[in-house]
Formats: structure tokens, sequence, C-alpha cells
């Protein structure tokens, strides 16, 4: 947007606000007017000036809007109608509202051209404003000369006073109109810059060139040494991630990303080996398109894919028929790469790349993948050996449930989530009746035996977010997160009454057992962690003298 359209964007505005106080005034009756007498009425004055300069506005702001109506001209011509209008119209209205009135035509005008024009106009206004004074004086029945004179000094002193005024308004114009020249010289300058930026920039192009050509002649040369070195890379940040990644599934994720970067393929899969069910199982794979996927999980099981594994010899595909390998149909795939995950006699799985050219591997890829390959297997025997490790050390070994350590880890953080989120947290203490004089009745590894039974059958109807872990002894202990008091109880009772139905055997003894139950909740019965588990134990103290086979739950907090 231009200049002037700026300065005219903010005198309509400014004139929209003069016209709701003039309208505000004419409306509540306001005492605007002066005590001059004037030949028609005030407010048909009023009302013709606020018809008017609304119109003008109107046809003010649809000339901004269109920049091919719009010109310096037209600012001119619009400055020129405001002045005539409030020097006509605000006549009889009080002096100030007539001089202010002015102020807004004149500054713009000023700061726009000059004091030069500010002059006409004010010119301009002094003569409408002189005729109107003489005209008036002369039609009273008595004519005082004092009082014209008066009124040509008044109207002199004021004028003379706006002269002042946008005097220095002008110096604004002028600093402004310096400006734009001192802008104009630097942008003339500024292209001179330009043309010897472009001359040198032409010479720098030649030179460019010249080393390009040079460029082209190492690159055969840096070739062979970027691939030594990208080589050497990527088995440093595999070793790196098997000594310092013990979660499988995040080295995996890892080395799956470290083949796509390096192989520049456009897809890599890991393909995991299930021991127990004998089937291969895509772990990881950067395919993201739901059937191409399905495709590849479905015949990932193919006798291509399984006999790579079992004979643990890789493959390399650089004319890919779609139709012989039924689990890349659908991708468009011209090459292919697979090598096994295997160290001494364990089988891990495979590891298959895909690129959409053809003849795009060669015996260095093989010879870097396989070299992956056995990185790979040595990694995810340690992570399998890391994870038995956590197993044994969380798990309880007699009854396969988690052992005391995990409880109060666990139980530490659902406590913390369950105050953050603000939902019920339920703990449940169960000790087996009378487990003491059953074990000494049957002995000891029948008690074993009814110590697994109760875990897994507890285990057995728990959800996936509930927890079981040994206690101690004969005692287990349950968390149940999101679980009110009522809710808690019905699903002890539950529990309760199928220990209380399983007959346990081991080869001659059969037996039943039944178990007493204590409860208590956070926050119902329970502000604290501490105070949950000592609520729940108090319980289980107050079942067991109950008679056993029972539930209490805890007092609630009052």
């Amino acid at each position: 947007m231009d200049k002037i359209q700026k300065y005219e964007k903010v005198l309509i505005n400014l004139y929209w606000v003069f016209i709701v106080l003039l309208f505000s005034a004419l409306i509540f009756k306001q005492e605007l007017y002066t005590e001059a007498n004037v030949m028609f009425s005030k407010k048909i004055f009023l009302i013709v000036f606020l018809i008017l300069i609304l119109a003008l506005n109107i046809v003010k702001t649809i000339f901004v809007k269109n920049i091919r109506l719009y010109s310096d001209k037209i600012f001119d011509v619009f400055r020129i109608i405001e002045v005539f209008l409030i020097s006509v119209f605000l006549l009889p209205f009080s002096d100030g509202i007539e001089y202010l009135s002015l102020v807004l035509p004149l500054f713009f005008i000023t700061i726009h051209k000059g004091k030069k024009a500010s002059y006409i106009l004010l010119a301009l206004s002094a003569v409408i404003k002189l005729i109107n004074l003489i005209v008036l004086y002369s039609v009273q029945e008595s004519f005082d000369t004092t009082q014209l004179v008066y009124g040509v000094f008044k109207i002199a002193c004021i004028y003379i006073l706006f002269i002042a005024i946008f005097n220095i308004t002008a110096k604004i114009y002028s600093g402004n109109l310096k400006n734009e020249q001192e802008n104009d010289r630097l942008i003339a300058e500024l292209g001179e810059k330009y043309e010897q930026l472009a001359s040198a920039q032409d010479k720098i192009k030649n030179q460019y060139e010249k080393l390009k050509e040079t460029n082209f002649k190492l690159e055969d040369t840096n070739k062979r040494l970027t691939s030594s070195i990208a080589e050497f890379y990527t088995l440093q940040q595999v070793s790196e991630a098997i000594g310092s990644i013990l979660d499988i599934n995040e080295l995996l994720n890892f080395v799956n990303d470290v083949i796509i970067g390096v192989m520049g393929v456009n897809y890599s899969t890991i393909v995991l080996f299930d021991q127990k069910k004998n089937r291969l199982k895509v772990q990881f794979t950067n395919i993201t398109n739901k059937e191409e996927l399905a495709i590849l999980t479905d015949n990932v099981n193919c006798e291509l894919l399984l006999d790579i594994l079992q004979n643990e010899k890789p493959i390399i595909e650089n004319m890919v028929d779609p139709d012989k390998y039924d689990f890349i149909k659908t991708r468009n795939i011209g090459s292919f790469m697979c090598i096994p995950l295997s160290l001494k006699s364990r089988k891990f799985g495979l590891t298959l790349i895909e690129h959409r050219n053809n003849n795009t591997f060669n015996t260095e890829n093989l010879r870097l993948l396989t070299t992956l390959g056995k990185q790979v297997s040595m990694a995810i025997e340690n992570a399998q050996l890391y994870a038995n490790l956590q197993e044994m050390a969380t798990v309880d070994g007699l009854t396969g449930v988690y052992n005391r350590v995990y409880f109060h880890e666990k139980f530490e953080n659902e406590f913390r989530m369950a105050k953050e989120k603000g939902y019920n947290l339920s703990l449940v203490i169960l000790d087996i009746d009378f487990f003491k004089i059953f074990n000494d009745t049957y002995g000891h590894l029948f008690g074993d035996v009814v110590l697994k039974e109760v875990a897994q059958t507890v285990k057995n109807n728990l959800r996936g977010t509930d927890t079981i872990a040994r206690f101690g002894g004969e005692e287990f202990v349950l968390i149940l997160p999101r679980t009110s008091i009522q809710q808690a109880h019905e699903k002890v009772e539950f529990l309760r009454t199928r220990i209380a139905g399983n007959i346990i055997k081991d080869n001659l003894i059969s037996a039943s057992v039944t178990a007493s139950f204590g409860i208590a909740c956070y926050p119902e019965t329970s502000s604290n962690q501490v105070g949950l588990i000592r609520d729940a134990d108090n319980a289980l103290y107050k079942a067991k003298e109950s008679g056993r086979n029972c539930i209490m739950i805890a007092q609630k907090v009052s």
C-alpha cells in the first residue's frame, strides 16, 4: 500500500470517530453552537455537514481500496473538500470544534506536500471565514465596525498560530523528503554494487567450473575411501550400540536405521525367529504401507527364507521376478539381499534389504551386511541373557510371580501415578489359611505346590494392568490400579471362591485351601503409601481373627 493511501486510511478512521461524536452531540443536544447569528438553522447546518462528510468518507473508502482510482491529485482534492466543508458548515459552532476539525486535513497535507500546500488550504479557509464574517455583520441592522475588526483580528491570530504549527510539521515533511532522497541514493548505490557482485559471481562461477572438473577426477579415489570409512563407521556405531543398548527392541530398531542409511536401500526389515512356534516374525521394518506390510507378514514364512535361516546361506538377487517371491509383491523390487542372523548353533532370524533398481548389490555389500549380521546376532544373544537375568532378579523362583523387591518398586510408581492423576489405587494382601499346619501335614514339597497353584490361580484371573507379587512366606500382595474399594471387594470375592474351589493334586495327595484377604484403597481408606500397606495388613489381621476364608476392608478415612 502506497504512503498516501496509508495517510488516507488513517484520516478515514479519524473522520468516522468525528462523525460519531457529532452525531452523538446532535442526539443528546449537547451545546456545540456559538451565540453568533447565522442565516440558517444551526441544526440544519450540522445535519447537512454530517451527511456530506459521511458521503465523502464513503467515497474516500472506495477510492482507497481501488489502487487504480487513487492518486496524488485525488488526495489533494479530498483535502480541499474537507477544508471547504469544515469552514462552511461548522461556522455556527464553537470555534474549538471548527479549528480542531481543520487540523486533520491540514496536518496530513503538510506532512505529504509541505507547507506551501497547507498555506493554500489555510487561505481557502480564512477567505470563507472572512466572507462569512462580513456577510453576517452586513445584514445586521446596527453595524458595529469595532466588532468586525475584532473578528478579523481574532481570525488572523488563529490562522497565524496555524501557520506556526504547520511550519513545524513542514520541517517533519522536509526531513522525510530528505530521508526518501537518501534512500533513493542508497538504492542506486546498491544497484551498482549488485552489478559488481554479479560480475564477480560470473568470475567465481568460471573458477567453480574449473574446480568442479578437478573434483571429478578426485571422486573415483574418494569413493573407495568413503566406502571404507562408511563401513568402518557403521561397524563402530553398531559395536557401540551393542555395548550400551541392552533392550533388544531398541537395539534392532537402531540397527535397522543404520542399514537403511549406510546401504542406501528402499526397504530394510529385521525378521526374528520364534523358537517356540518355529516361525518367523517381522520385528522391524520401514515399510509403512499397510497392504505391503500385510503381504510381507503373511509370506515371511516362505520356503526360501526358512531355508536361508536353516542352512545359514545368504542370497543376493539382482534381477527380481515378482511372481517368484510372494513376500515382495506390489513393492516393485528390482534387487534384494537376505542374510541369516545366527551364532554358533543358535538361529535368531534374518535381515532382508530391498532396492527398487536392478543390479544394486554386490559381494562388498554382502560382506558388510554379513559382518553386521554377526554383530547383531551377538547383541541379540546378550540382550536375551540380560532379559533372563532381569527376570531372575524380579520374579519369585518358586511361584513364578513377582518378588517383594519388584513389588516395592512397582507400588511406588503406581501410587505416584494415582496421586498425580487422581484415580483410586487398591492394595490387597492375602494369606493362605493354616498353611503351616498344612505344610507340616503334607510335607514341604506339597506346600510348594500349594503356593504355586494359589499364585497362578490369582495371576490368571487378574487384568493386564494388575500386579501380583509374593510378599513373604504364604502371603501375596495385589496392586489394582483404577479400582475402588467396592470394585476391589468384588474382584477379591471372586478370587477367594476360585482358590477355595480349586482342588490341588500332586501324586497321591489331593487337597484344597482357603485364603484370608485384607483390602485398603487410596484415597478411600488410606491417605499415603505407607498407610495403604499398613491398613491392608491390619484388615488381613482382622480377617484372620474373624475365622479366616473371608475378606476385610480397612476403615475409611474420616
